[in-house]
């Protein structure tokens, strides 16, 4: 449960930081930004030469991979359940005598022994003919989360109806032919290669822009922060802290002590806190865009909404999870990227960055480091997962 609320509430950060706008056709387009942010130097920062390789380890392990995800899983049907195997069964648990909510299943998929049901349960099938229906006679641990049936005495029929074997096929020049656009395995290697090669440079290339963004940052001064926008953050926070606690069948402050917080005045101040500092972000954002007139092409939206559509986001629920239309989604978005994609161009590429004085870092930086490890690793789960059969990198080379 935990981990569930802690990942909920770093999705909850990056959608603010990257979904949510003020009032408007355009985000602080009604202010002079100038008169509420001294935006650092964004011209001419260091980043270190890219430098990346691959081993042969690392392709042959990208390889492997491939050819695994074009296994196909035979059922098998007769024989005997054995530790580690995948089955496939029906059961019903009594209490009783009678059935409970949660505890009965069909064509339930079950590896076993990978403690994912009570003690005994799995055990309790090792060595059983694959087809055949046992009767497990069992008992709750006395500190099992569900404090209903915690402690009691329970009965499982269990039918055991398959085993699932998975097939993976031999690696050579017919499969290679058959799941890329090459036709030989050392081809395909080569293929891997590059694609590896890329991936690397991308992430660095990722990182760099983090640790270039995060340099402006820093460097960058609030002069005054627009209340209207702040408030307006501050109260999609605690909308979104309200749903998450709902959702949990929990109490507000629940989710205060899960992230950490002991008080309501904590609470708000640390609202107040995340909303200045998404501010300040955005206004930064703003400035750069609008001095250096970056903009986006219609090419760029399309394809973004396309991936929001795809991830199965409409109008409604999109605003219903995240407080924020679409449209303004994409507005931030694509205006960040933009941003990031100048800050990077304009960058001087050096063998080694020159030393800097080292100054501990600021409460609001460390926020900021934060909220950016999040997004990269939220952004790392899209559509072009470099192991994609759409890709060299995949089976599809």
């Amino acid at each position: 449960m935990k981990k569930k609320l802690m990942a909920l509430t770093l999705i909850v950060c990056l959608f603010v930081v990257m979904g949510l706008t003020g009032c408007g056709s355009k985000p602080y387009s009604k202010y002079d930004l100038s008169e509420y942010v001294k935006v650092g130097k964004y011209k001419g920062l260091e980043i270190e030469k890219i430098n990346v390789s691959v081993s042969d380890e690392e392709v042959n392990a990208q390889v492997k991979a491939n050819v695994e995800q074009t296994k196909t899983t035979e059922k098998k049907k007769e024989g005997t359940v054995a530790k580690g195997d995948k089955v496939n069964l029906d059961y019903e648990g009594k209490i009783d005598g009678k059935t409970f909510d949660g505890g009965s299943s069909k064509g339930y998929d079950l590896t076993i022994g990978s403690g994912e049901f009570i003690p005994g349960f799995e055990d309790g099938l090792i060595g059983k003919e694959i087809g055949s229906k046992q009767t497990l006679n069992l008992k709750f641990p006395a500190d099992y989360n569900n404090t209903e049936v915690a402690g009691k005495d329970v009965v499982f029929t269990v039918k055991l109806n398959y085993v699932s074997v998975d097939q993976i096929p031999e690696y050579n020049d017919a499969w290679v032919a058959k799941n890329s656009k090459v036709k030989t395995t050392a081809e395909y290697e080569k293929q891997v290669k590059k694609q590896l090669l890329k991936d690397k440079e991308d992430q660095e290339k990722s990182s760099q822009k983090g640790d270039l963004w995060q340099e402006i940052y820093d460097s960058s001064e609030v002069i005054k922060y627009p209340e209207e926008e702040v408030n307006q953050y501050v109260e999609v926070l605690e909308e979104q802290y309200k749903k998450m606690a709902e959702s949990y069948n929990m109490e507000l402050k629940d989710i205060w002590q899960q992230m950490g917080i002991q008080s309501e005045e904590e609470y708000n101040e640390k609202n107040k806190q995340a909303a200045q500092e998404y501010v300040k972000e955005q206004m930064v954002s703003y400035y750069i865009a609008d001095k250096e007139k970056l903009s986006y092409t219609k090419d760029d939206e399309k394809k973004l909404r396309e991936q929001i559509e795809s991830s199965g986001y409409t109008e409604d629920t999109f605003k219903e999870n995240f407080g924020e239309e679409i449209d303004s989604y994409i507005e931030l978005s694509l205006t960040y990227e933009k941003v990031m994609d100048f800050i990077y161009e304009q960058a001087k590429v050096v063998d080694k960055k020159t030393e800097k004085e080292t100054t501990a870092p600021t409460e609001e930086s460390k926020a900021k480091d934060s909220t950016e490890a999040t997004q990269s690793t939220t952004e790392g789960k899209g559509a072009d997962d470099a192991t994609s059969n759409d890709e060299p990198g995949g089976a599809d080379a």
